[in-house]
């Protein structure tokens, strides 16, 4: 039996009975699987007729995260970090228009947002990916929504702090509009992108260096070892964070988003290096969570060798991605039965429950929530696995 002081407790299946958890609580964390907007909040069924119709599909993906949140004894004000990865950027506007309604006239100015475009499901137009957290915790904005139905650019929940995703096409202290389309748009956008998480941190008294997880989707995942050539550039040689980095489609012309979560300040955070690459971060622990970097399966051990019989073989680079990351938890005293969420980056997005049939396999009872999505990841992989584990 586990002597952690912090227990996981499954308060909602899955909705279609696969075999993991709708909301788990871990503390004051209420995390949750992705939600989709193609499927009828009753039946939980595809509804074909929704196809192409974006703010119905949004109504569906959110009101599905309200609902979840009722029935797990809370409600939808309590939604914190809502990851969005849709069809298309073109309506984002209109979707964070619904926050209100789903979210809490209150509530929703309190959230934080990321937004991506991914290859989807079939016709669906929206997952929405959220982390909620129990109403007993203050939410401080240090950034405020610039309206309604938009989200706060910077919100504290005690020991951590969630900074809403930035793109870099304008310099947000010049006002100055980055050149796009060229080579050099990559390495500008990105300077605009920290200069701007840096302001909004700045609030809450944060320095950079308090980030711990980097949530960052680029236009073209071969600039993944730029990206990270960047931030060892900004960060004393050195990429002091954990979180993914994976292709997407970036609306606007922009080459990546980036969303973070930092540690609030005074909050202590210890790091461990990769033994591989000692100047990357492999995981993270703040409080009771431990964030883990992004695991590859394709690789022995996170950032290690490339392992080439893998290639085309979808269920041992599950099996060799969780390796990975019961490796670096268990370095932390921890393990795969610890997990509270993970991030499934998969090339192919139609092998979904092939995926979950493999996790299931090698977690059994002790499943998380599971985001799955549709990205190019680094690399030439199949899947990709970003963790967020209790200590």
């Amino acid at each position: 039996m586990s002597t952690k002081t912090v227990q996981k407790d499954i308060l909602l299946e899955d909705e279609r009975g696969r075999g993991f958890p709708a909301v788990l609580r871990y503390g004051s964390y209420l995390f949750m699987s992705g939600s989709d907007g193609y499927r009828d909040l009753v039946t939980e069924k595809i509804v074909p007729e929704l196809a192409d119709k974006a703010i119905e599909q949004c109504r569906n993906a959110y009101g599905r995260v309200q609902k979840r949140l009722e029935r797990a004894g809370y409600s939808g004000d309590c939604a914190l970090w809502i990851e969005n990865f849709t069809s298309g950027q073109y309506w984002r506007l209109e979707r964070m228009a619904l926050w209100p309604e789903y979210f809490g006239e209150e509530g929703h100015t309190r959230a934080v947002s990321f937004g991506a475009q991914t290859r989807m499901n079939g016709i669906n137009m929206l997952t929405a990916c959220v982390l909620a957290v129990t109403p007993d915790v203050p939410r401080v904005i240090g950034v405020a929504q610039p309206g309604r139905g938009r989200a706060s650019r910077a919100t504290r929940v005690g020991d951590l702090a969630f900074i809403i995703g930035v793109r870099g096409h304008e310099n947000p202290r010049t006002k100055v509009k980055v050149i796009q389309e060229v080579p050099e748009a990559f390495d500008a956008q990105l300077i605009n992108c920290f200069d701007t998480l840096e302001d909004h941190m700045s609030k809450f008294g944060m320095p950079l260096d308090s980030i711990i997880r980097a949530d960052t989707a680029l236009r073209d995942v071969s600039q993944a070892g730029r990206y990270r050539d960047y931030v060892r550039g900004r960060f004393g040689g050195k990429v002091p964070f954990v979180g993914f980095s994976v292709g997407t489609i970036l609306g606007g012309r922009c080459e990546q988003e980036i969303g973070v979560i930092a540690a609030a300040p005074g909050v202590a955070r210890d790091t461990l290096w990769l033994a591989s690459e000692p100047t990357r971060a492999e995981s993270i622990k703040v409080g009771d969570l431990v964030f883990v970097a992004n695991s590859s399966g394709l690789t022995d051990g996170i950032c290690g060798p490339k392992l080439r019989d893998l290639y085309g073989d979808l269920a041992g680079q599950v099996r060799q991605s969780l390796d990975n990351i019961d490796a670096a938890l268990t370095r932390r005293n921890s393990g795969l039965d610890r997990l509270l969420r993970l991030d499934l980056f998969l090339r192919d997005i139609y092998a979904e429950q092939a995926v979950i049939d493999v996790l299931k396999d090698v977690l059994g009872k002790d499943m998380p929530v599971l985001n799955v999505l549709g990205t190019d990841p680094e690399g030439g992989a199949d899947i990709e696995i970003a963790a967020i584990a209790g200590n």
